[in-house]
Order: C-alpha cells, then structure tokens, then sequence
C-alpha cells in the first residue's frame, strides 16, 4: 500500500514510498519494517503519529504536537544531519532508512524509553527519539551520529561512553548558539576540568552538561587533526590515558589540546548559568 501526503497512524504496520521534500517520487528499496523501540512506539496506542518520508528516514510526528505544526522546516534538517554525520567518521550509507519520533515533552520521551532524555538512539534498530517543542530545539545531529557510528564501527568497547557522547555532541556542534569548545571553556573556568582518567572510566558519573562538551570538543579537535580512523581503533578496543593515537598517547594529545584551546566567543556569567540550568537546547 502506497501513501501519498500525510498518514495518521497509530499501528505497528505500514509501507511508505512517498517523500516529502522533492517534487518528485523517490523510492527507497525494501526495507525492514520498524523494530526495537521503533515497532514499541508504533504499537503503543497511547500515541497517534503522523507518519512523512524523507530520504533516508522514515519520520513520526506526535499528532497535535509542535513538531506536528512544523513538519516540513523539521524534515528538511535530517537528511542534511545524516550527510554530516557520515562525512564526519567517513562512513558508508546505512543499510536502511532510520526511523526517527519527534515528540513534545520529557514525560513522553520517558513514557517510550523509561527514563528521562530529551533524545534517545538505538542505534542496533537505527531508531532515533527527539523532543522539540518551542523552548527546545531537537538534538538530530547528536542522534543521528550515534546510529551512523555504530553502524560503521559496530558496538563500542566497554569504556567509551566519553567518546560515543562526545563524537555525537562534537557532530551537533553547537550549545546555546555557542561552540561546544566556547561553553566548555566557560564551565572550566567556573569549575575546572575533568581529568582525562575520570573521563574516561566514570564518564556517567560527572556532570552531564559538562562532561558531554568537554568529550565533544576533544573529540572534535581528534577528528580534525587526526581524522577517524584512530577513533575508530578507540571505539572498537577501548581507550586509556596511554593509548596511542598516530604514534602519540592520548593524555598527551589531551595536554596539548588544552594548551592551545582559545575561546572564539565570550560566554556571559549570566548565560552560562541559563545553560546549566536548561541545558544545550
């Protein structure tokens, strides 16, 4: 079955060919229906999604919801946001389309995952949560990255929750309409640095805002003097301070990134603090 527009659906079944971004009919080639939590979201009756295409995703919007009000300027961001992310660690085309959910408020989010988030990936069913809605902009590029790199790369090594979060913030890029690396100079000034150990053996015990852009911007400044391949090699074996990096260790690559950090853009004490109180969005 065929679906021309927009669907309201709140079943686990459908087929989808139609895009909504061109003037013309782009057909995707067979792919599996929606699994792991994106089947879940589908099946739960408590939900009616508004189902669109785009070229590599299969889209939900939460019916009557903000995201549902803004559909076409939300759709255009993803296929960009895919591109960059797979230009960003060099990585194939997937396999499938991603199924990607926009809904309004945290207690949807955490109605669907059982915990609180604002964004969510499964990257083993390319499934993508988002929450948008007038105070808070959607994380695509974060969330897309982690379906992209995991696809690319495979599971990641017991130990790299620093580099998973940060090769997906350092794909977004942006907090508050700062650089990742401008913030994160700020929350150091404030309250100094994580130390790369702790970083990168109790990465889920520091604080969220910081920890994710510290990671982010030494993620990103790897990726762009180093490129992915080295990160790669990280992702797959795990990392440690002595890890080796192009021949150099990692905590020394970390001594000299700090040593050549430099804001682009002043943070006020007055924004930093509405960004640790709300966060990135």
């Amino acid at each position: 079955m065929l679906f021309d527009g927009v669907l309201t659906i709140n079943t686990r079944r459908a087929c989808f060919l139609v895009p909504c971004l061109a003037s013309f009919p782009v057909l995707f080639l067979p792919a599996q229906e929606p699994a792991g939590l994106a089947a879940a979201a589908l099946a739960d009756s408590s939900f009616t999604w508004i189902h669109r295409a785009a070229p590599g995703f299969r889209v939900y919007f939460l019916a009557d919801s903000y995201a549902a009000a803004n559909q076409d300027s939300l759709l255009a961001r993803l296929p960009p946001a895919l591109d960059h992310a797979r230009s960003r660690i060099r990585a194939p085309a997937l396999d499938g389309p991603i199924d990607l959910f926009y809904l309004e408020n945290r207690a949807q989010m955490t109605a669907l995952i059982g915990g609180r988030a604002t964004g969510f990936a499964q990257p083993s069913t390319r499934t993508v949560l988002l929450v948008t809605n007038p105070e808070w902009r959607g994380f695509e590029r974060h969330e897309i990255m982690h379906v992209v790199a995991q696809d690319a790369w495979g599971r990641p090594a017991p130990g790299t929750d620093w580099l998973q979060e940060g090769l997906a913030q350092a794909a977004d890029g942006v907090c508050a309409g700062y650089s990742n690396a401008d913030v994160m100079l700020a929350l150091t000034a404030r309250h100094g640095w994580i130390p790369l150990d702790t970083m990168l053996t109790s990465f889920r015990a520091q604080p969220d805002l910081r920890a994710y852009l510290q990671a982010a911007a030494f993620v990103g400044y790897l990726l762009q003097h180093h490129g992915p391949e080295p990160l790669e090699e990280l992702w797959r074996r795990g990392a440690r301070p002595d890890s080796l990096i192009r021949g150099r260790p990692l905590a020394a690559l970390e001594r000299r990134w700090r040593g050549k950090l430099r804001p682009r853009q002043e943070v006020s004490a007055t924004t930093l603090s509405a960004v640790e109180s709300k966060g990135c969005g």
